[in-house]
């Protein structure tokens, strides 16, 4: 089991590895990662290249988390192997091998691979997220909030230990996409949404401050996800 595990873990990084805010704006003369917030996703591109090349990178976005995930899923029959390839796909999209490892926040790839496992409840959480979004402002404590409370629930009801563990790695990798957000809320210039501000020019931490940061942010993941093992095995 463990052997497919992986297997689909690599193929959903594969295909979530796709950078398609990237390759559209390689495709207007541009780059990504430099333009606007550097994000390689809808907002930015919307920023930075108007609604036609948003709703592309959006709609693509959420097909290469959804297609593999409901493609194994179909096949094998598992939800615990669709799980892992649905996680594959979020950390292609946030450590893209296509692009030196960079990637994006993973939120609208990590959206269409839960729609193939959890249709209802998906669709329930996106709408949480888009009220706390247009309540408070701040995207990433948006984001943080629904996605503790999403794997909260998860981990409360009854579900396969392989499917808990999967879900785990594909928060951590999202969370970790938004440390640099947390930093900008901590020294107080985070933009909130509608605030057209180019956040790669904005304050940030040290780059001690920030690989310290990095290294317990990942010991404190690594603990929570043998803790969870501990319980669930």
């Amino acid at each position: 089991m463990t052997f497919f595990m992986l297997m689909v873990l690599l193929i959903g990084y594969i295909v979530g590895s796709t950078p398609f805010a990237f390759l559209v704006s390689k495709s207007r003369g541009g780059n990504i990662f430099e333009q606007g917030s550097g994000n390689p996703g809808t907002a930015n591109t919307l920023a930075m290249y108007g609604k036609s090349a948003a709703i592309t990178v959006l709609i693509c976005d959420i097909l290469k988390g959804f297609l593999p995930t409901l493609i194994v899923l179909l096949i094998t029959d598992d939800q615990v192997l669709a799980f892992w390839t649905a996680t594959g796909t979020v950390l292609g999209h946030a450590f893209s091998f296509y692009t030196g490892f960079r990637g994006g926040k993973a939120l609208a790839t990590a959206g269409g691979s839960l729609l193939a496992l959890y249709p209802i409840p998906i669709i329930v959480v996106v709408a949480a997220y888009v009220l706390l979004v247009l309540l408070i402002r701040y995207i990433v404590v948006a984001t943080t909030i629904v996605i503790f409370g999403a794997v909260a629930f998860f981990l409360w009801i009854d579900q396969p230990l392989g499917s808990s563990l999967a879900l785990l790695v594909m928060v951590a990798g999202i969370l970790y996409r938004h440390l640099p957000n947390w930093e900008r809320i901590y020294l107080r210039n985070e933009p909130k949404i509608g605030n057209k501000v180019e956040e790669i020019h904005l304050e940030r931490l040290s780059k001690e401050k920030q690989a310290m940061i990095k290294v317990v942010y990942w010991i404190v993941a690594i603990a929570f996800l043998a803790v969870v093992y501990w319980v669930k095995a």
